[in-house]
């Protein structure tokens, strides 16, 4: 049997629903819930609850409870407070690390981009499955770009996104 531990603005956790936290509330701690988006805090009945917890997160708990004017309580009704310090921070791993995409950063230069950028009409290229052919013509830009090419060997002209096409120039 597991123990949940409360976050609620009520005087007994079981009374959530008469004295809710509130979607501003949640606004007010957004940031802290991205942050550890692996800790699975559910919203019931006016209340946050974190089944099965344990003491690495009791300190997460108090503090988001302090910012929302809230408190956190046990199942069997105790309260918990932070003041003499002893619950720390939860350990690292369960911060989630805010992802970089890093084909949308502008300080990763992308050598695709580079590559599609400096194709010209009449280029000669290489495609993995069509072969060689020549560029007819070059629709758009950047990631958009588009190549309509005639590839020689009874492929005729094909269009492809120049982006994730199998292409190398052909010289």
């Amino acid at each position: 049997m597991s123990y949940d531990l409360h976050i609620t603005k009520a005087e007994h956790w079981i009374s959530s629903e008469q004295n809710p936290i509130t979607k501003d509330d949640v606004i007010k701690i957004v940031d802290i819930l991205n942050t550890y988006k692996g800790i699975a805090f559910m919203f019931l009945d006016g209340r946050i609850t974190l089944c099965g917890a344990n003491e690495s997160v009791i300190g997460l708990m108090i503090t988001i409870a302090n910012r929302i004017g809230a408190r956190v309580q046990g199942d069997e009704g105790e309260y918990y407070d932070n003041t003499n310090k002893a619950y720390p921070e939860p350990p690292e791993y369960l911060r989630i690390v805010p992802v970089v995409d890093i084909y949308e950063s502008e300080s990763i230069p992308d050598e695709q981009l580079k590559f599609i950028g400096s194709l010209r009409v009449e280029d000669e290229i290489q495609h993995a499955k069509f072969g060689i052919g020549k560029i007819l013509e070059i629709i758009g830009d950047g990631k958009d770009t588009e190549l309509k090419v005639k590839f020689i060997d009874f492929i005729g002209t094909k269009r492809v996104l120049a982006y994730f096409a199998p292409i190398t120039t052909y010289n």
